[in-house]
């Protein structure tokens, strides 16, 4: 960054700095990169090295961003001439063709790093420092140079190779001013990282960072082979799959992603996760490198020819629900990227396992009933639920297709409503849901609602731990058969 405001009055000089910059990054100082690292955990604070942030269209690179809960952030700057390189060389100021006042890089960050805050908190008032690190140059190695350096680069912003732990502190803390509420790293480095964070909820208004198993699925480097994620239901699979694609789509700009579903409705609950996440995170999201997919009916085989040709990246979520032998098995997908998500079996060999649950309703009650008469309790158990359906939908689930007509009738002639029956090619788009919903099992992986009347259901089944993860209040266990 620092060559885009400085020039050397000796061109000779300028060539052998530019070149040694290149090679010096390969030569990592791994000794001073430990001090300053511990300096700051030493701090209760955090470092980020070679962070990326994100903002509208914008990709900004920074070599290091400090943050101090008592004083916010510092802006930093990694310069790696040696003293040697130095010696006889001045610099100056780069003026501008229009002879208006230059400014360094370092300025122009701080005002993308200040209105990313604001855009993302809506208020802020973070401090930012700016400093530079001099990863090969000791301190006396810079009191030697030409005053021209001492002019330009003021002594107090700079970390020397030869600084321990006390003197980085020292100096850090020195430059900003000392606040007596600190500042929360939630907000601050949460709100830069926000395309990665978990949104905001009623009790974590800022939003939430992710688990550890979530951050390392998500820190995970895609290759050309196969990435596996799985978890348990309610354990935030395709929450982490959703911030995984927008991560890639940011990061790599040549990236094309498709998204395979079980179902439409699945596959449009991504898409709008993928909208509010962005929209959140203040980054610009193109659609029109992504192209979501979804079979004509479950567990039908998903064809190679149906991929288009340019695309980089394939993500099939709730794969238990997919049959994608035969597209894992193509020549077509040699050299792709492939992320695979859905729930642990016994003979799975998962990359990455979620084993925390992330969302973990609140279901205030279970009520069981066996009974000879499933739909005549069903019916009752609605009558007393039908004043508070518009703001609370219901869902009832059923072992099979076959039933869902006969219960659909019987409910809309009770109750003098009109229910909803779910089917693969259900949209959002098209229609609503309305206040009762009734599905089979296969057909409720994106969908939430305050309670669920479960019929019938084989406790033994797979996805009856998907059916009691879809209620955030209570359940209902409606069965002829004592399980």
């Amino acid at each position: 960054m620092l060559f885009s405001f400085l020039s050397y009055l000796s061109p000779s000089k300028t060539i052998k700095i530019k070149e040694n910059r290149h090679s010096s990054k390969q030569e990592k100082q791994i000794d001073t990169q430990k001090v300053l690292e511990h300096s700051i955990l030493d701090a209760h604070g955090v470092l980020l090295q070679d962070f990326t942030l994100f903002h509208h269209t914008t990709a900004l690179s920074i070599d290091l961003l400090i943050f101090l809960p008592h004083y916010g952030l510092y802006l930093g700057e990694k310069i790696v001439w040696k003293g040697s390189d130095l010696k006889g060389a001045s610099v100056e100021r780069s003026s501008r063709k229009n002879k208006k006042t230059s400014a360094s890089n370092l300025e122009s960050t701080q005002k993308i790093l200040h209105q990313k805050l604001e855009d993302v908190l809506s208020f802020d008032s973070t401090q930012i420092e700016r400093f530079f690190w001099m990863e090969n140059l000791s301190e006396a190695e810079f009191d030697a140079l030409d005053s021209s350096f001492h002019k330009l680069l003021p002594k107090k912003r700079l970390l020397f190779s030869d600084d321990n732990i006390q003197d980085i502190q020292d100096k850090l803390t020195s430059l900003g001013t000392y606040q007596e509420t600190p500042y929360s790293k939630l907000k601050i480095i949460g709100s830069l990282n926000a395309h990665t964070l978990l949104l905001p909820t009623v009790t974590e208004p800022f939003g939430a960072f992710l688990n550890e198993e979530q951050q390392t699925f998500l820190d995970a480097p895609l290759t050309q082979s196969t990435l596996m994620l799985g978890g348990e239901y309610a354990s935030g699979r395709s929450t982490v799959i959703v911030r995984k694609i927008l991560q890639t789509l940011l990061k790599d700009p040549h990236a094309k992603i498709i998204i395979i579903t079980p179902t439409l409705l699945s596959g449009e609950t991504l898409r709008q996760e993928l909208i509010i996440l962005a929209d959140f995170a203040v980054v610009y999201l193109d659609f029109s490198r992504l192209q979501f997919l979804s079979p004509s009916k479950l567990y039908s085989p998903f064809h190679p020819d149906m991929l288009p040709s340019d695309f980089t990246h394939i993500v099939c979520d709730d794969i238990q629900l997919l049959d994608i032998t035969s597209l894992l098995n193509s020549t077509n997908i040699k050299g792709k990227s492939i992320i695979l998500s859905g729930p642990i079996r016994d003979e799975d060999t998962a990359h990455y396992r979620l084993k925390q649950t992330y969302r973990n309703p609140v279901v205030h009650s279970i009520h069981f009933s066996h009974t000879k008469g499933a739909l005549y309790t069903l019916l009752s158990g609605l009558k007393n639920h039908v004043e508070l359906l518009s703001s609370a939908p219901v869902m009832i689930i059923l072992p099979n297709e076959t039933l869902l007509d006969e219960y659909k009738n019987a409910i809309d002639e009770y109750l003098h409503l009109e229910s909803r029956i779910l089917n693969t090619s259900f949209s959002l788009q098209y229609k609503s849901l309305e206040s009762i919903t009734l599905s089979t099992l296969e057909l409720i992986s994106a969908l939430s609602v305050s309670h669920c009347y479960l019929i019938n259901l084989d406790p033994n089944h797979p996805l009856y731990p998907l059916a009691l993860s879809r209620a955030s209040e209570s359940v209902t266990i409606i069965s002829e058969e004592l399980h």
